[in-house]
């Protein structure tokens, strides 16, 4: 994969045929070049050239070799290549992009440092990379021999540094002639002749310097003066600094991109448990029939609904924990693991909500809360329920609908909040409709309210749950929706 914005995942591709290779075209809005002619289909041998599209963007096809070292193109570009010095900086430096990993990125460094001292002639070479809080820290570091340098002791730290903070560069072939630099302590000290010490900007950067910030220093020095440096266009030092500054924004880029990547995946894994917590859409038994659906807003939500069936009645809860996504998402979780247990322990409604409240305040302490309705239908045909804070409950029987406005306070809030049990007649026939506010809530272009009284009206469908959503998503004209959304509805049948 080529880690580069300007290039699709699907321009083009190379595919083994036959014994040999073809690069196919993806289709792309800039085309595919075999060694500078545009195509669709072609052959590929050992050194040809591809372009994708855009100027910059050239891999060279090497048939047998390790094209996962930095090293050796590094390597063969300097040797083989007749073009000039920035022109084989170029194409080194677009072909280690290419390779786009973080151990590339060490090795490209390594081999820059290794350009600068021959173009320069200086005795060591450093790259210096800006961390948090803006101190320059050593990340790699050579003398002209290409043995590591671990030791900076002997580095001025003080151009560094200013290279660092003014995004000013430094270049002096004779250090001890330049007033700018003779009377620096550290260079006195180290009897530097030669110093050279340049920001690393991108090349957007170069545009605006003055509200440019290095991404770090790239720095060389000789106790010798470099009789070279004056045959070394400044220009190619420049675009040293700033081709590698562009492959650590490449490489940061990257990084930012897996770690996305890695939490959609996390994401992604988190919304199928929440899923496999919900129950099945449909739910019934001898004397009773419960549809529901929820559907997040985001990847997860904070909405969940339920249904527990004993030996003598049919429960049914819909939550909706204050906010959206992750941290919503947990404490639903939560709520909903205590719920089944406080039930499935025989707990009666109001005991069971006591104690999911008396939980939240001592963990999340006002933080966070949540509003719920549970809802209990006996064999027998009784309706009990308990309202925390939620969205009134609507009971239709016959055409007619009614709702139970009754509420306690929303679990979360208060620790000795005190919750009571709503008893409503319901005979066969009768349906009971339990929505969140995402419903209620939605608005249309004009900012109006959906409300209870559509959702009221949808009662008497076969099929209530679908009628309220396709009315619900022509009322906000098929927009997206900004809240989770979860209904219910409880029938009962014998």
């Amino acid at each position: 994969m080529i880690s580069d914005f300007r290039v699709s995942r699907v321009h083009a591709k190379l595919v083994a045929e036959d014994g040999g290779y073809l690069v196919l075209d993806g289709g792309s809005r800039h085309g595919t070049f075999l060694n500078g002619r545009r195509c669709e289909r072609a052959a590929v041998k050992n050194h040809d050239e591809i372009t994708l599209g855009v100027p910059g963007i050239k891999l060279t096809f090497l048939e047998g070799e390790q094209a996962g070292s930095a090293t050796r193109i590094f390597n063969r570009i300097v040797t083989e290549s007749d073009n000039s010095d920035l022109e084989k900086l170029r194409l080194f430096l677009e072909a280690a992009r290419s390779l786009g990993s973080g151990a590339v990125v060490a090795d490209v460094l390594r081999n820059m440092l290794d350009y600068a001292l021959r173009l320069t002639g200086a005795e060591r070479g450093f790259i210096y990379l800006k961390h948090e809080g803006g101190a320059a820290a050593l990340s790699c570091g050579l003398d002209r021999h290409g043995n590591q340098l671990d030791d900076d002791a002997y580095v001025s730290r003080s151009v560094v540094e200013e290279a660092m903070a003014s995004a000013a560069e430094f270049i002096a072939a004779d250090a001890t002639q330049q007033s700018a630099l003779a009377g620096r302590e550290s260079i006195m000290l180290n009897e530097l002749k030669t110093v050279i010490a340049i920001p690393l900007h991108t090349r957007h950067a170069a545009i605006q310097p003055a509200a440019a910030t290095p991404k770090g220093v790239l720095y060389l020095d000789s106790r010798a003066v470099a009789t070279n440096l004056t045959g070394v266009s400044h220009d190619v030092l420049r675009a040293l600094a700033g081709e590698c500054a562009a492959l650590l924004e490449s490489a940061r880029l990257l990084e930012a991109e897996r770690a996305a990547q890695q939490y959609r995946q996390e994401l992604e894994i988190a919304a199928a448990i929440q899923r496999s917590l919900i129950p099945e859409a449909q739910v019934q038994c001898d004397y009773a029939r419960v549809n529901g659906r929820c559907l997040p807003c985001k990847e997860v939500g904070g909405d969940f609904f339920d249904v527990h069936f004993s030996s003598d009645a049919v429960t049914v809860i819909v939550a909706d924990v204050s906010g959206k996504g992750v941290s919503a998402a947990l404490l639903a979780s939560v709520i909903h693991g205590m719920f089944y247990a406080q039930l499935s322990s025989g707990a009666d409604l109001v005991e069971t909500v006591a104690s999911v409240n008396r939980f939240l305040c001592s963990r999340v302490a006002g933080r966070k809360y949540a509003t719920l309705l549970v809802a209990q239908l006996g064999r027998s045909g009784g309706l009990r329920i308990v309202n925390c804070g939620h969205v009134p409950a609507i009971v239709a029987d016959q055409g007619a609908a009614t709702q139970a406005r009754e509420s306690d306070l929303p679990v979360g809030l208060l620790p000795e909040a005190t919750f009571h049990v709503i008893e409503h007649p319901f005979p066969v026939g009768a349906r009971l409709c339990l929505v969140t506010d995402g419903i209620t809530e939605s608005v249309d272009p004009g900012d109006t309210e959906f409300g209870l009284q559509p959702v009221e009206q949808c009662l008497t469908a076969t099929d209530p749950i679908e009628a309220i959503l396709a009315a619900n998503q022509a009322f906000c004209h098929e927009r997206e929706a900004q809240d989770d959304r979860t209904l219910l509805v409880l029938e009962r049948t014998g």
